[in-house]
């Protein structure tokens, strides 16, 4: 310890990763940018209607990510996908079974799409209006179960389901060959990369924070991680970039739905992520980047003394984003996170 005097009665600090740690806006945003766009343009061959255009931008990802309930990429860019296939004329479905390789799934696609739709990439994208569907899932509760509800099921039968990205789920599929790149996803799942040939977003990644900010804060408290990512992604990125030591616990998606539990909101990864930390703290705090992360420290706080920081660093829209922290409770609300200490700590 530095001999810092503590501004707040805190033990430890956990942390978001995306938009608090590191800056996704290359990474992750850009894979549910060019999924979404490698499904039309790819799966479906939609065709331009002049210049190439991506059906998506970063404020439209962060507008349905506000709406709550979207932790997890794999399910925002899904929910893009049947918000657009909506938009399509019905497409029927082919007589064919369908084999659950990436191959076949984009053969299977081809037959559905038919000849000639009157339906381009550019009209797409002009006739989106997705703050009206943020504000639509939002008041239907947030993430898939509120699309289901707002949303018809026209064109559905065009999405296999499941979590196997090797087995028919080509939304999640198309994410992660883009978002590892060919050497990587290989590497991971043992399988060629088919769709995406590049090197991945994943190396787009930077730090948010600063390893001196870091180092300060490791000095005079215990540091965990709770996110959303598998636990090979968070850990290939903290090894990159040269952190993971500063951390004493590190809770993923894979620790989620190994012990059944819910992703945040739910508290459950926040407390995890405090337990495993040496001696378990008596009051902690969560620091991140969207409104679900502060309804999951809110909800800690029922359990353990946990208070809620929002970073506003990585939001395209900082105003909005601070109005929806306002409304989740947020106890403290920081412009980026290396302003911590400033808020934590004084001199002694």
């Amino acid at each position: 310890m530095s001999g810092r005097k503590h501004n707040l009665p805190l033990d430890a600090l956990i942390f978001d990763m995306d938009g608090v740690l590191v800056d996704v806006s290359a990474s992750y945003r850009q894979a549910i940018i060019q999924t979404v766009n490698r499904f039309f343009d790819t799966g479906l061959a939609l065709d331009y209607d002049g210049e190439p255009v991506s059906l998506l931008d970063a404020e439209d990802v962060d507008a349905l990510k506000l709406a709550g309930g979207f932790n997890n990429d794999w399910d925002l860019t899904r929910a893009f996908i049947i918000y657009f296939l909506e938009m399509l004329p019905p497409l029927p479905m082919p007589t064919f079974p369908l084999r659950r390789h990436v191959a076949a799934i984009l053969a299977y696609l081809q037959v559905a799409r038919g000849g000639h739709l009157p339906v381009t990439m550019n009209l797409l994208r002009q006739n989106k209006d997705i703050p009206r569907l943020a504000r639509r899932v939002q008041a239907a509760g947030g993430g898939l179960p509120a699309i289901e509800r707002v949303l018809t099921q026209r064109n559905r039968h065009l999405i296999e389901t499941g979590d196997n990205l090797l087995k028919g789920n080509l939304i999640q599929r198309i994410f992660q060959e883009l978002y590892l790149g060919a050497t990587l996803f290989e590497k991971v799942y043992g399988e060629k990369a088919v769709i995406a040939q590049t090197e991945g977003f994943i190396h787009n990644e930077t730090l948010l924070i600063a390893p001196d900010v870091l180092a300060t804060l490791a000095a005079e408290l215990q540091l965990g991680i709770a996110t959303g990512r598998p636990r090979l992604e968070a850990e290939y990125t903290l090894d990159r970039l040269g952190v993971s030591d500063f951390f004493q616990s590190l809770v993923t998606h894979d620790d989620i739905v190994a012990a059944g539990a819910e992703g945040k909101p739910a508290p459950w990864s926040l407390l995890e992520a405090a337990r495993r930390l040496h001696p378990t703290p008596a009051r902690s705090a969560y620091v991140g980047d969207t409104p679900d992360d502060i309804r999951a420290a809110k909800a800690a706080s029922q359990t353990v003394p946990f208070l809620a920081i929002g970073v506003l660093a990585a939001a395209a829209d900082k105003t909005a984003l601070q109005r929806h922290f306002e409304a989740a409770g947020a106890d403290i609300i920081l412009s980026h996170p290396n302003r911590l200490p400033d808020i934590l700590f004084r001199s002694a």
